[in-house]
Order: structure tokens, then sequence, then C-alpha cells
């Protein structure tokens, strides 16, 4: 009879002979669906498999792979010991070589995307090592993505912490030059920024193709981006304090995002951006911030085929203007979201976007509800990481969004110059999200439809329940009647009748 010591020896043969016969491109697929630290585990679980981890082709280097687990991570953690350990792990993923019975592998490995996450720590030797490593295993430019992600080490900042956080980002930018040459994405956050860093940065990241602020600053200085030979596509600018941000030349970029600017409007200038299609601009105002017209922001944005406006249930901050006007910058639209309109406001002044926009093909309209009444509270000061995931979270629901004290006064708008005789004749989709049972819903629904004389689809959808209020169950200081979606077949039905009523339109209309 086999000993124990036998019977598990055997048992670790056959389980190492299955996996050992799998093909090392099935064994780094399987390895590449996890991941890192579950792939380096079960790397563990046989000896053909420990030095794959080193011939993957796609890598996540997450620095909260690094970080205590709960309860024990806090904001009190050692971030010289957490950036040690990640330098370690990046280093030894990417500088060793593996086993050489795979030491043909090791010549031709190739990473195809590589996305890595870390503290701009105060130690340079940490910084540096990483990019060292970074820059030896893309030198040969096979990869395809690239993308650091950077993230302060200081919990409450101050003006003085985001000039050193710069400082740093610098440093390493100039002794790194081939990582940062490769560089594809790039994320920054709690920067101050002088006038001319950004057009420094799109100028020695020669591949960089997006570009990510969040919650960076400027010396009160307007932001200035000026990189002719760049091949950015994206920039999205999130929470940020900047004067104005000017985009004086950017020949490739395609889309823009500026999401909660706190300065007065408007927040961006469009110089010679001749690709730009794609603009989402997202702001609850602040009772410092005045309506601006979309043709002092958008002029020379002539190509623009999609618009995204939030307005985060708070004043509307455009001023409206005549369709000859926007008729230069709207031509060429195609999708048109307006979310997130205060209920309370009108909504027939929305079809300037349609008189606007000869070949608007879909509009998409957003509409909270929210519960009257609800106690003010601070609005909440931005100056942690933490603190401005928070603050866009609570931001996703107007129940949280109505309670800022410094908010713009809500005023109603009423669009005068709308044409009697106006006609759309491209408009394909009307969706409108937050619809609900009254008059007001029903009439806008009825100017649409009796505007866009070959309209094929309508969408009406409820709004999605919030977790944080009891708005979407009745159960609000609101009459329950008045913010009611049709739910049974009986009142879709009656709904549908109200629509078409006295139209000969033949869209389908879909609700729920």
């Amino acid at each position: 009879m086999a000993s124990s010591r036998t019977i598990e020896e055997e048992c670790e043969t056959v389980g190492d002979d299955r996996i050992s016969a799998l093909p090392d491109d099935i064994l780094q697929q399987i390895l590449e669906r996890l991941d890192l630290p579950m792939a380096i585990r079960t790397s563990t679980l046989s000896r053909r498999w420990l030095q794959l981890p080193r011939l993957l082709s796609h890598l996540i280097i997450d620095i909260t792979h690094f970080m205590p687990a709960p309860p024990r991570h806090t904001m009190s953690f050692n971030v010289d010991q957490i950036m040690a350990a990640y330098t370690a792990a990046v280093n030894n993923l990417l500088l060793s070589s593996p086993s050489s019975s795979n030491s043909n592998n090791s010549n031709t490995r190739i990473i195809k995307r590589m996305q890595l996450s870390f503290f701009l720590s105060e130690d340079p030797s940490c910084l540096c090592s990483i990019g060292d490593a970074v820059g030896a295993i893309v030198d040969a430019g096979k990869i395809a993505l690239l993308k650091f992600s950077l993230w302060s080490d200081v919990g409450k900042l101050t003006l003085e912490h985001c000039q050193l956080l710069r400082q740093r980002f610098m440093s390493f930018s100039q002794s790194c030059p081939v990582a940062f040459r490769w560089l594809t994405n790039l994320a920054l956050r709690n920067l101050a920024f002088q006038e001319s860093d950004v057009s420094h940065i799109l100028n020695t990241c020669h591949n960089l193709k997006f570009l990510a602020l969040c919650s960076c600053v400027s010396d009160f200085v307007v932001l200035k981006i000026d990189a002719p030979h760049s091949k950015l596509l994206t920039l999205e600018i999130v929470t940020c304090e900047f004067d104005r941000v000017d985009l004086i030349h950017l020949p490739n970029l395609r889309r823009v995002v500026y999401w909660d600017w706190c300065l007065p409007n408007p927040p961006i200038r469009f110089g010679n951006v001749p690709c730009l299609h794609n603009m989402s601009l997202s702001c609850s105002a602040t009772n410092d911030q005045t309506p601006f017209r979309l043709t002092e922001l958008i002029s020379s944005a002539t190509n623009l085929t999609i618009l995204y406006r939030d307005f985060q249930d708070q004043m509307i901050w455009i001023e409206l203007q005549g369709p000859k006007l926007l008729y230069p910058v709207f031509s060429n639209v195609r999708d048109v979201y307006l979310c997130n309109i205060f209920y309370e406001c009108d909504l027939n002044w929305t079809v300037f976007v349609l008189e606007a926009a000869p070949r608007l093909s879909n509009f998409y309209l957003k509409v909270p509800r929210y519960q009257p009444g609800t106690k003010s509270q601070p609005f909440i000061q931005l100056d942690r990481t933490v603190e401005i995931i928070r603050y866009l979270q609570l931001c996703q629901h107007p129940c949280e969004r109505n309670r800022c004290e410094d908010s713009a006064e809500k005023v109603n708008l009423l669009w005068d110059q709308m044409s009697s005789d106006f006609k759309h004749p491209h408009l394909n989709l009307l969706e409108i999200t937050g619809f609900a049972m009254d008059d007001k819903m029903i009439n806008y629904t009825r100017l649409i439809m009796e505007r866009a004389v070959n309209l094929k689809r309508i969408r009406l959808l409820d709004q999605v329940p919030c977790d944080k209020c009891n708005v979407m169950n009745g159960m609000g200081s609101t009459s329950s009647n008045k913010w009611r979606f049709p739910v049974d077949q009986g009142e879709k039905s009656l709904i549908k009748q109200k629509l078409i009523d006295g139209f000969s339109s033949s869209a389908e209309i879909t609700i729920g």
C-alpha cells in the first residue's frame, strides 16, 4: 500500500500534467481574464504556471491591490511601503526573465495593453524605477495601449500640495522619456497646472490619445492647449478649477468632456479643432455663474455630430439663440442629449435644437423627479479625491443635487421665436426618460410629433428608482399622481391615444 506522501506526490503530478497539456496561449488567455492578484495566486497551482504572469500580453497593475484590506484600510496607510511593494511587482513582472525552458518566449515577448495606476509619491526613485521598467518593455513599439493613472499621496490637499504634485509629475515625465513617448492614455489628479503645462505634456507624449484631468487647478490663469502635432483624440476635464480652458490647436481631437466647472461661464473655448464631433458638458450652476451663448463656446467647431448637456436639475446655463446663429455649428449634429432639466421648467424651449440642427436624427431628453422641500445642506468641498468620487456619485440623482446652498436660481425658459410653420424632416427617434402622466409631458411629446413630420420611434421611459429617496414609489411629499408613470396596459393605451389624437403620425410609441 502506497504511503500518504507517495499518494500526494502522484496527485500533484497528475494535476500538473493536465495543466501542462494546455498550450501556452490558452494558459495566458485564462490568466488574462483574472485580475493580477488572482492571476499570480492561480499561477502557484502548478510549476508550469509559475512563469506565465511574466508572459502576459495584457497587464493591469492597480495600486489598490497593494493597499491594506478592510477594515485596516484607512487614509493613514504608509504610502512609501505600498509604493515600494508596487515598484517591486512592476519590475518583477516586466524585467524578470522567464525560466530557461521558456527563454525563446522572453526574446519575443510583446505586451499589447498595459494599465498602471500608482501614487505620485515623494520618493522619485520609485517613479523612475517604474518608468524605466515600462520603457524597457515598450520601446519595441508594439504596444497598443499604455495607460498611467496617477493618484495623490496626500489626503487633504492644499494649493501647495497640488503645486508639489505638479513638480513631481513634470520631473517624472522628464526622467522617463521612453515610457512617456509610448504613453497612449493618461489620467492626472490634483495637479496645479501652469498655463502651458498641458501643451508640454502633449508635445512630450507623442502617442497620447486620451487625457483626463480630475480635480486639477490653475493659479488663476487660462489653461492654453496648443499642440499642433498631437494625436490626442479625447480630453476629459472633471471638477477642475481653471479660469478657462482654451483649445488653441488640436488637429485630431474628436471628443471633449467637461464636467462640473466652478468658475464663471463659459468654461472652455475652441480654436482649431477640425475633427471635434462629440462634446459633453455637465454642470450644476452656482449663483455666480450666468447663462452663456453656445456660439461663444463652439463657433469654430463646425463638425459636431453628438452634443450632450447635463444641467444636473439646476439652472439652465445656456442662453437660447435663434437657429440662424446656431446653424453653422449645428448643421451636422445627429444626436442631442439634454439631461436633468429641472421638472418645473417648461420644455418647449428645447425645440430650438430641432430648428438649428436640420440633420438631427436622435433626440434624448431626461427630466428628473425629486422630492420638493428637501432640506438644504452645505455644498461639498472638493479637496480630496475620495470626496470628488462621492460627489460625482451623489450628482447622479437630483434628490442629492437639490441640497446645494449656493446653487443658482432656477429660472423658467420660454422660447418665443419658434416659427409656426417649422417642420423637421429627419428626426427619427424621440426618447424621454422621466416621462409622467401629466399634461406638460403629453403636450410636449405632441409638440415634437407635430414638428418632426417623419418621426419613426417614440420611447417613453420611467426614471430609474433611487435608493436614497421615496420619490419613485409615491411615498414622497408630493401627490403620487403627479409623478406617475403609466404601468398597466390600460394606462399605456390611454397615453398613446392622447398622443396620437388628431395626428396621422405612424411613429411607433413604446412606453416602458
